[in-house]
């Protein structure tokens, strides 16, 4: 008979091949139970409870960390967030990605129904996607693609190649309005992934567009570089997995589409560029820790004086906050703040 505050030997594999499977490695699931019942550990302690590599047991920590379900506590020690909250955000940026993923189907579905329809009548049909070989080439199809825009163009934006060739342009580049075949100057509207933050060219680029009149936003889930014009012109950026840069120049309406839903849901989860890469960070530089449980009972429906009763704070300080809150979160409503709150990770 097994104590209750244990694993039975039979129980314990088929939890951790479900947990491996959400964390992306048994190794991973593993360490994350340990620090579990053990809150507060250091890499030696952890190397020895699961008697890996030392190499093996920093790179879990590391996917912990990036998954916002563990931290580090000093140069040492590592603990983990409440599982509540933690799991619960996880899941909510998982469900995200996820819904990205499925906004592009329709479109690749059709796109390849048709290249294989065309192939089974030996008929060369354009399907209006083209491989892109090179750096240039991709700069070449983003020229097309200005060009041909009407009014104009919507981009998200990775680390992709082009992405930091651009960063790591001269500031006179991003100084530079956007014209479309006929003269007339297009608005671009853009979301970065947070990681770019990091760049060290990303602030004077970024200010560089914003006094441009781009419309910018930050978003911590970038799934890939895309850049849609109203026209219904795509291009997507691809780093090959053998480190060859090629991208795709699409003009197929039904991928466009597709695409241009996914840039449009990244925009409104994203949070507005405000001057500094503080205001646009995610999501620790954003909130401190009584934001965090303003949200947090925000997103229960409490009132703000249950909410100011709670938190031990006045009723004017918990309003002044969730005044700024829904300001970052580019929320109308209150229910709205919350929804938001959770997509992005924050609660």
């Amino acid at each position: 008979m097994s104590h209750p505050w244990t694993e039975s030997e039979d129980a314990r594999p088929a939890q951790r091949r479900g947990l491996g499977e959400l964390l992306g490695s048994d190794l991973t699931a593993n360490l994350y139970l340990a620090l579990l019942r053990r809150p507060t550990s250091t890499e030696a302690d952890l190397v020895d409870a699961l008697d890996a590599r030392p190499d093996e047991i920093a790179a879990a920590l590391r996917r912990l960390e990036s998954g916002r379900l563990a931290r580090r506590i000093d140069d040492e020690r590592w603990g983990v967030f409440p599982p509540e909250r933690a799991l619960a955000s996880y899941a909510s940026r998982l469900e995200e990605r996820a819904r990205a993923v499925r906004s592009t189907m329709t479109g690749l579905t059709r796109l390849h129904e048709t290249s294989l329809a065309a192939h089974s009548r030996a008929v060369d049909i354009p399907i209006g996607v083209k491989l892109l070989r090179t750096l240039d080439e991709i700069h070449q199809a983003m020229n097309q693609l200005f060009a041909g825009a009407q009014d104009h163009v919507v981009s998200m934006r990775r680390g992709s190649p082009r992405v930091l060739s651009m960063l790591d342009a001269s500031i006179e580049t991003h100084e530079e309005p956007v014209f479309n075949g006929e003269g007339r100057e297009l608005g671009l509207r853009v979301t970065f992934d947070s990681s770019l933050l990091g760049h060290p060219n990303l602030h004077a680029a970024v200010s560089a567009r914003h006094r441009l009149g781009d419309q910018i936003r930050f978003y911590n889930q970038v799934p890939f570089t895309a850049t849609v014009s109203d026209d219904g012109v795509t291009v997507v950026d691809i780093d090959n997995p053998d480190g060859t840069i090629v991208g795709l120049l699409i003009t197929h309406p039904g991928v466009s589409a597709s695409i241009r839903r996914a840039i449009d849901t990244t925009w409104q989860m994203g949070v507005p560029w405000r001057g500094s890469t503080e205001a646009a960070a995610l999501p620790t530089g954003a909130l401190d820790e009584k934001d965090l449980d303003i949200l947090t009972l925000l997103t229960a429906g409490a009132a703000d004086t249950t909410i100011a009763r709670q938190l031990g704070i006045s009723q004017r300080t918990v309003e002044r906050r969730v005044r700024r809150l829904l300001e970052q979160l580019n929320a109308s409503s209150r229910f709205q703040a919350g929804v938001q709150a959770c997509k992005r990770g924050w609660i």
